[in-house]
């Protein structure tokens, strides 16, 4: 009823009418959240974008799902936010919906604004292979031209197994209306043929019909491939490992129990990461009695300095390494490397993990305590599920000192196993029973990579194998704390593949979560870390909280500056946890919207008083903005002050009250009552503002 009354006075141009169905839907929960987005709309169908972020930024919060809003959202603070900011929101938002077209073109628009041209082409070139949007790509292939020495060629190229061919497209912006000429190698054998099938994707893109396409079916399977220009550089992709089809191997009569376990470390690039992951490993195999090979999968890492490394450790006999002739992708170069042993049972180790200790007979021993397990998954700092202290949660990278410490707390927790919904592929125990029932990876849907383990667990779960979470091994994981818009793009492609194949999947996680049966595992060893902290051997962890105590003794900073204006928002910088202050504060709130003042109030913390301070209409909580912290929120946010109308003195021997240090966290002015006795802090008066604070209960 409302939403209709806003929409029709608002076409109609009757702006009182529309102001004061906004006004009231603000005030009615059932309305609240949706009348937010009109409020934003409105702001910014009159061009105040200021005013449209607040509301904005609450919708898009409250509504998760709607990739609009995040536009929408981006395209407010490209007028009021520095581009680095936008940028940060935009990949945040990238994410989420790695695959919306408009976030896609306002990250590009916005990544010009601010980078050099050889820069910006660099990097367009290197997302070249996940471009699928005629809009897009005809705005990266403009940006592409404007690199300064950057080539005029460009192409990529894949593998479609299904066809046994090399698809792809090429162009060339110095001559797009010819179709480019390109060279194949393998080995010895060499070929040129022109780019001239049609391709949808470039003649939406505005780019001549006719040519650009590119397939070429192989009369055979090639291990590599080389596709390139024939005047120029390789295309995105090459050279391109154009191998067989994976085949699984010919069971045996062998008991995968009693055959040694073989340890899978693909690698790539990261030489420090990895040769970090095998000294691990290395040094961790004499405390294992369980029999295992360490096999290096090097799917054609670009790295000398790393090959060379892994090359020595194989001479001496310390591992197995196999170097694939082309980049096959995890998932490929997987499933054979899980194929070389076909007796064995597999643990698949990312090269950027620490081991430690007895870590993979414990693994093995979860895996065998029933025969209905199909994985086991251990503690990580940054493990999905099996994340601690937090589940879920990417934790920085312990040192290998305080992992040994925590795999060693984990070990004598003596914690049983707990069954989880998915496994998760940084450190995963794979036992062969249930990778020949199972079977191997998907290699055609799933081609690109991520995403591969969910597959893999859900598929087993399907067959009754269950997966476990060994609460009593550590392994730590660096991980890609800077999830970026590629690889989310990946994600995206692939979970689309599994909400199809596992209609149920994501309701049966979200349920798992719900009950989060890892929670008294993890407190049990949350609490035996605690203990050794305070253990009078942790001498360096005393010695932290001392100085971090005589650090936060001695910084007492006065507050200084003062608000020019009141601004859109004031700062809530009370605790609002008794009722005298929590009514000053309704009061204030009801006071601002009875004079229609343009200002709302910030709540950051939870409050007994929040529903009712919500319905004044004046009364917001700071929003999380991916990409942001609070105080760049607050900010945007066009706040000038952060306000405490408690009375009563504050003034702590240890440091900071919760008044000043939240106007220190935002770098807010903060105005207090002259009884507070924060001044003495910097504080400035409450009667500065007395021409909004009219209410006796604020004088």
């Amino acid at each position: 009823m409302l939403s209709a009354l806003f929409h029709e006075r608002l076409a109609a141009g009757d702006t009182v009418s529309s102001l004061n169905a906004l006004e009231l839907a603000l005030q009615t929960p059932a309305y609240r959240d949706e009348a937010l987005v009109w409020k934003g709309l409105l702001a910014l169908r009159e061009r105040k974008m200021s005013a449209a972020f607040l509301p904005l930024a609450i919708a898009s919060e409250r509504f998760p799902k709607r990739a609009e809003l995040k536009a929408l959202l981006g395209h407010c603070l490209s007028s009021i936010a520095p581009a680095e900011l936008v940028i940060s929101v935009l990949r945040a938002a990238l994410v989420s919906f790695p695959a919306d077209p408009e976030l896609r073109l306002q990250y590009w628009r916005t990544r010009q604004a601010v980078c050099a041209a050889d820069e910006l082409a660099a990097e367009v070139a290197s997302q070249l292979a996940y471009i699928d949007h005629p809009s897009e790509l005809k705005l990266a292939l403009q940006l592409l031209k404007r690199g300064d020495g950057a080539p005029l060629t460009f192409g990529v190229v894949e593998y479609d197994p299904v066809r046994g061919a090399i698809i792809g497209w090429a162009v060339d912006l110095q001559n797009p209306d010819r179709p480019p000429m390109l060279r194949l190698e393998a080995g010895s054998v060499t070929a040129e043929i022109p780019a001239d099938q049609s391709s949808v994707l470039l003649t939406k893109a505005g780019l001549p019909a006719g040519h650009g396409g590119i397939f070429v079916r192989l009369p055979r399977p090639v291990d590599s491939l080389r596709v390139s220009f024939c005047q120029g550089a390789e295309l995105i992709g090459s050279p391109v490992a154009a191998v067989a089809r994976f085949e699984p191997p010919v069971l045996g009569d062998e008991s995968p129990a009693k055959q040694p376990v073989d340890i899978l470390l693909p690698i790539y690039k990261g030489t420090e990461a990895t040769l970090g992951c095998l000294k691990s490993l290395l040094s961790s195999s004499q405390h294992n009695r369980t029999p295992h090979r360490i096999i290096v999968l090097d799917d054609f890492s670009p790295d000398p300095a790393l090959v060379q490394a892994v090359e020595e450790l194989a001479r001496k006999n310390k591992l197995t390494h196999i170097r694939r002739p082309a980049n096959l992708g995890f998932i490929r170069n997987m499933n054979r490397g899980m194929a070389l042993n076909p007796a064995s049972d597999v643990v698949w180790l990312n090269a950027d993990t620490l081991v430690h200790g007895n870590w993979l007979d414990r693994l093995r021993a979860a895996a065998y305590q029933a025969p209905d397990i199909a994985s086991v998954t251990p503690w990580s700092n940054n493990g999905e599920l099996m994340s601690f202290p937090q589940s879920r949660v990417c934790h920085p990278m312990p040192s290998a000192k305080m992992h040994a410490r925590l795999d060693s707390l984990a070990r004598k927790s003596g914690l049983a196993p707990v069954e989880i919904e998915v496994g998760c592929g940084f450190c995963l125990y794979i036992k062969r029973d249930a990778l020949n029932d199972v079977g191997y990876l998907d290699e055609v849907e799933l081609r690109r990579g991520y995403g591969e383990e969910s597959d893999w667990c859900l598929r087993a779960r399907g067959n009754g194998w269950r997966h476990l979470g060994a609460t009593n091994v550590f392994v730590a994981h660096a991980g890609g704390h800077s999830f970026g818009p590629e690889k989310a793009l990946r994600v995206f492609q692939n979970n689309a593949v599994l909400r199809r194949r596992y209609p149920d999947a994501e309701s049966r996680f979200d349920a798992f979560v719900a009950r989060d049966s890892l929670r008294p595992a993890r407190e049990a060893l949350q609490r035996l870390v605690d203990r050794e902290l305070t253990q009078p051997s942790s001498g360096k962890a005393r010695a932290d909280q001392s100085v971090e105590k005589n650090v936060s003794q001695s910084s007492q900073p006065r507050l200084a500056g003062s608000a020019e204006l009141p601004g859109q928002c004031w700062l809530i910088a009370d605790r609002l946890n008794n009722q005298a202050i929590g009514e000053q504060w309704l009061g204030l709130a009801r006071q601002l919207a009875r004079q229609r003042q343009p200002i709302s109030l910030l709540l950051i913390e939870d409050s007994p008083w929040e529903v009712q301070l919500l319905a004044t209409g004046r009364v917001t909580r700071l929003p999380v903005v991916e990409g942001l912290n609070a105080m760049q929120v607050a900010q945007l946010c066009d706040t000038r002050l952060a306000l405490s109308l408690d009375e009563t003195s504050r003034i702590l021997p240890n440091g900071p009250c919760y008044s000043t240090q939240l106007a220190i966290e935002h770098q807010l002015p903060l105005y207090a009552p002259s009884s507070s006795g924060l001044s003495a802090l910097g504080a400035l008066s409450i009667e500065l503002l007395q021409p909004y604070l009219t209410e006796p209960a604020c004088a």
